[in-house]
């Protein structure tokens, strides 16, 4: 896995306490094992929307269209959530 990948899945799963090591990031539904709170989810995309902005380096790796917008990185990091984030527990 790509270095900045490798940095937002571990941020990903220091989040919810997971050990991102034993995680199988290959198979289908990884992103099932853990859950967080809606403010958690939003927290975590100001990160990642913070951290593609200001990072040039991660934008080309993960990102097809590597806009340095902000808009752009913030849209980036919520649909990247929305396919890969822990599902949202209930509390």
């Amino acid at each position: 896995m790509l270095k900045h990948s490798v940095l937002i899945l571990k941020e990903m799963c220091k989040r919810v306490n997971a050990d991102y090591h034993s995680i199988d990031f290959e198979g289908d539904a990884w992103f099932w094992e853990y859950s967080w709170t809606q403010k958690e989810e939003d927290s975590f995309i100001d990160w990642l929307a913070e951290y593609l902005y200001t990072n040039k380096d991660a934008r080309t790796e993960i990102m097809k269209r590597p806009s340095g917008t902000k808009k752009y990185c913030r849209q980036f990091a919520e649909n990247f959530t929305w396919n890969y984030g822990w599902k949202i527990s209930p509390v």
